[in-house]
């Protein structure tokens, strides 16, 4: 290989100039962003034709500014109606949408069940970073939308998405973690040949709560928590999904 400066790969799909990134080393964040990139790049995808949403709320919220594809300009702050007005403005239009358990606060459940219902050829990917601690920490919380459910152990919202989704006739479901890069890359190029709605959850706890909750160690702890404590059950029932368990069914859970 010769010498000299490089360019990174993915440079000609991101903003370069507004590097190095809000997320700190090692993020899950930052690995679905490179997963991503990487599986259009392996699809030959156009990227002009790629139209990404996400809504500038906390890290996930940042992931669009970092990317080269088209970011659809809009005055809404529902990230959810959004995208699907967009979508259905333009039919023929490729969208991703990146969100995380604030994006479903702020923009709410209803819309994003909505938007699974209607938003054909829409690719959502939900970055579960277990942000619901917040609520179970803060008690006043409760008087947000969400708030009571998420404490209530029956409720399905939040702790098992994938269920909800896949009663709304989502056409590919899946649930993976950083640590399966790969499976999550195999979604992805699923869900660019999918008509119907698309959804992945990636269960990505973040860094700092990570911390809080069993001291700083090392990335890599956070990792080796997600080889001892997931299993891979692809057509696992929707119904047994429920991230607030011990163990954390992955797989492909919707195919159709």
């Amino acid at each position: 290989m010769s010498g000299g400066n490089q360019d990174h790969p993915a440079s000609h799909l991101l903003h370069l100039a507004r590097m190095p990134s809000v997320w700190c080393a090692g993020c899950g964040i930052g690995i679905v962003v490179n997963t991503f990139i990487q599986t259009v790049h392996k699809l030959n995808l156009d990227p002009s034709e790629l139209f990404v949403f996400s809504s500038q709320l906390g890290c996930t919220g940042k992931i669009a500014e970092y990317l080269k594809f088209k970011q659809p300009p809009s005055k809404e702050r529902n990230l959810f109606f959004s995208a699907l007005r967009f979508k259905q403005k333009r039919p023929e239009s490729r969208v991703v949408i990146f969100f995380n358990e604030n994006d479903l606060v702020v923009s709410g459940i209803d819309d994003f069940l909505f938007l699974c219902e209607r938003g054909k050829g829409v690719l959502a990917v939900f970055i579960n970073s277990f942000l619901h601690h917040l609520f179970l920490e803060h008690r006043e919380l409760e008087c947000f939308p969400l708030g009571k459910k998420v404490l209530e152990k029956e409720s399905q919202f939040l702790f098992n998405l994938p269920g909800e989704v896949e009663k709304c006739g989502a056409s590919l479901v899946a649930r993976w973690t950083p640590l399966h890069c790969r499976r999550l890359m195999f979604s992805m190029k699923k869900s660019f040949s999918k008509h119907g709605f698309s959804f992945i959850e990636v269960i990505s706890p973040c860094l700092m709560y990570h911390a809080s909750e069993r001291g700083l160690g090392k990335k890599l702890h956070r990792m080796d928590d997600f080889l001892k404590n997931s299993a891979i059950m692809d057509g696992k029932s929707k119904d047994n999904l429920d991230t607030r368990e011990n163990q954390i069914i992955l797989g492909n859970f919707v195919d159709n």
